[in-house]
């Protein structure tokens, strides 16, 4: 019988980890057999704060992928939004991923830019051949790559999310995050009566309040303003936008604000605009194929694709090899 091989993808974002576990096939083809994820902790503003707790989530995101896999995996490709801030101190930042991962038995591969892991997951070879942008909205980090002739020819880390929506609903509405994050995901980019009322729980939860919905709405389309508006100052001034025939496509879990598309058509010159969901991997659960899990699942895609290639390299030296036996 033949060897199963498995690999591992670690996504680690500002606001959960995920555990990603795939069988890969001698095709190459990547199905997801086990996923896992748990509240990231350990992580502050781009820095490891406290490693003991940082590797126990890493540790327990990886168990509930292995236990539903049933499968054992110890070498892990790694996503690390979360660290983006810091790209001058990456070094440092590998450093302390590794540490963290061998406390628990694991081991770091190899350290992959969200946005190129969101390709693999999102991207036709048609798109990434003819010009086309991957914007991936995180929590508190906006990744933008641009792909040309089927490379990546350009990659940017904004330090704003989707995550500051949140934050900025909370303390501009005197409410709590959890209700914040309620708020956005209710009103999203929609046009709506600007007359009604929204009901609001206070901090704590205690007592319910109306606030116009105009003023929710204009604190979210006030932040993602912001974030397109980076976007396109990073891009204009390296390409013209119309001459991007691939377009724009958006994916992570900003994305998935509503009406978001059609926003971001109205303010970016692109040909078209698109949300990208996973849709080159095999899943047991349809739930998974979600922008929020594009990184996560395009990570083991990449893996298979990189260890596709060592393979390849080998059989090559065997070849070589062969001709002096």
């Amino acid at each position: 019988m033949a060897r199963r091989h498995f690999i591992g993808g670690l996504d680690i974002g500002t606001t959960k980890i995920v555990s990603v576990i795939a069988e890969i096939s001698p095709s190459g083809y990547a199905m997801v057999k086990g996923l896992g994820e748990c509240p990231t902790l350990g992580i502050r503003k781009g820095l490891v704060t406290d490693i003991v707790s940082f590797s126990k989530v890493i540790d327990q995101a990886v168990r509930l992928s292995e236990k539903m896999a049933n499968v054992k995996v110890r070498s892990f490709f790694v996503t690390a939004s979360a660290f983006r801030q810091l790209a001058d101190q990456y070094h440092m930042i590998d450093e302390k991923l590794a540490e963290s991962m061998q406390r628990v038995g694991l081991e770091l591969v190899k350290m992959v830019p969200s946005v190129l892991a969101s390709a693999e997951a999102v991207l036709t070879d048609t798109d990434k051949n003819i010009g086309t942008v991957l914007v991936d909205m995180g929590g508190t980090i906006t990744e933008v790559a641009v792909f040309d002739q089927g490379l990546p020819i350009y990659i940017s880390s904004l330090p704003v999310g989707c995550e500051h929506i949140t934050s900025d609903l909370a303390v501009c509405l005197r409410t709590s995050i959890s209700e914040g994050e309620r708020i956005k995901r209710l009103l999203g980019m929609q046009t709506l009566e600007q007359k009604k009322d929204l009901e609001v729980s206070s901090v704590g939860g205690h007592e319910q309040r109306k606030v116009p919905v105009n003023a929710a709405m204009d604190i979210i389309h006030s932040r993602v303003q912001e974030i397109f508006e980076l976007i396109h100052k990073e891009l204009t001034q390296k390409y013209r936008l119309e001459s991007l025939p691939g377009g724009l496509v958006l994916t992570g879990g900003g994305s998935l604000l509503k009406d978001i598309v059609n926003y971001a058509n109205s303010q970016m010159n692109f040909f078209k605009v698109e949300l990208g969901s996973p849709s080159k991997v095999g899943v047991s659960k349809e739930e998974w194929l979600n922008p929020s899990y594009a990184s996560s699942l395009g990570l083991v895609m990449y893996g298979a694709k990189n260890n596709s290639r060592r393979l390849e390299r080998l059989s090559g030296w065997r070849d070589v090899l062969n001709k002096f036996i």
